[in-house]
């Protein structure tokens, strides 16, 4: 028999003795029901943790489809629009788990990754990347992608398992509830239209912080709110001072417009709740601004 022969038999006999080797574990891999697919330790694979999924949006968790833009650095490094490790790749959920557009992998040693929602094809700068929320927000896909969302993680390094990556709410929501007056008699419309008033809609976000400021170039518009409920209605806000009189808060029903005017500090991450007691003289209404919820 010759060398080539010998050598040929030496690697089949390897080959055989493995697979034999592995049987047991993907026997026991079968019967447990588990997926036998382990992706390459090299690859940056990320599970995205919507924020309510503690306590998108369906207001609980990330839906079929949704889409987050991801960042990645050397630990070192400033994040910069491109020379990244991953520059704004696009992650996308199918129901169960995320995966990029693209493979993307991890460099050698720690890493920082910045992720944020919706996504956007183009960002033009990282540190005043400017986001706005939509003026109508009367369609839960209005208000979803009025919701700015923002992840980081420092210190991450290689490995084959996920890196959680957990979401934060970083603009403001604004609940009206509304609720009858001892003068208003029968019930409130279903077909109840609210309105925010005189909030700057513009906004600049620090990819890098999750920081958000108001853009104080812009003017003032107006945000048609989303029905939650029979008497509850929802808009999402960018975070800022209205610390003048003016219309804030406008409740369309039965023919009769109510306006509200009312002052108020929109925090990031906070729930601010507005409370209108409506009357059957609209001078009669009043608005009542009340409390804070931190972590929504």
């Amino acid at each position: 028999m010759n060398k080539r022969k010998i050598l040929l038999l030496a690697a089949l006999t390897m080959l055989v003795a493995c697979s034999k080797d592995d049987e047991p574990e993907m026997q026991a891999l079968q019967q447990s029901g588990q997926e036998m697919f382990v992706a390459d330790k090299g690859e940056i694979v990320l599970q995205m943790i919507h924020p309510n999924a503690l306590t998108r949006a369906t207001e609980t968790a990330f839906e079929h489809t949704d889409s987050i833009g991801v960042f990645v650095t050397v630990q070192d490094a400033a994040l910069q629009i491109a020379g990244n490790v991953v520059n704004n790749e696009l992650f996308t959920y199918n129901g169960t788990s995320w995966s990029s557009k693209r493979k993307v992998y991890w460099n050698e040693g720690a890493h920082n990754v910045y992720a944020y929602y919706p996504y956007a094809k183009r960002v033009s700068d990282v540190s005043d990347y400017p986001f706005q929320v939509l003026a109508d927000q009367s369609t839960s896909w209005g208000l979803t992608h009025s919701d700015f969302l923002w992840a980081s993680k420092a210190g991450v390094e290689a490995s084959a398992n996920p890196v959680d990556m957990q979401f934060a709410h970083k603009l403001s929501k604004v609940v009206v509830v509304l609720q009858k007056g001892e003068n208003y008699t029968g019930d409130i419309p279903e077909e109840t239209e609210v309105y925010v008033h005189s909030t700057v809609t513009k906004a600049l976000v620090d990819l890098s912080t999750g920081d958000v400021a108001k853009d104080d170039y812009a003017g003032t518009g107006s945000i048609r709110a989303f029905q939650s409920s029979a008497t509850q209605y929802t808009a999402i806000v960018v975070p800022q001072n209205i610390t003048t009189r003016r219309p804030l808060v406008e409740v369309v029903t039965g023919g009769v417009s109510y306006l509200m005017e009312g002052r108020i500090s929109l925090k990031p991450g906070m729930q601010h709740t507005l409370t209108v007691t409506l009357d059957k003289n609209p001078e009669q209404t009043k608005i009542d601004i009340g409390g804070e919820i931190v972590g929504w």
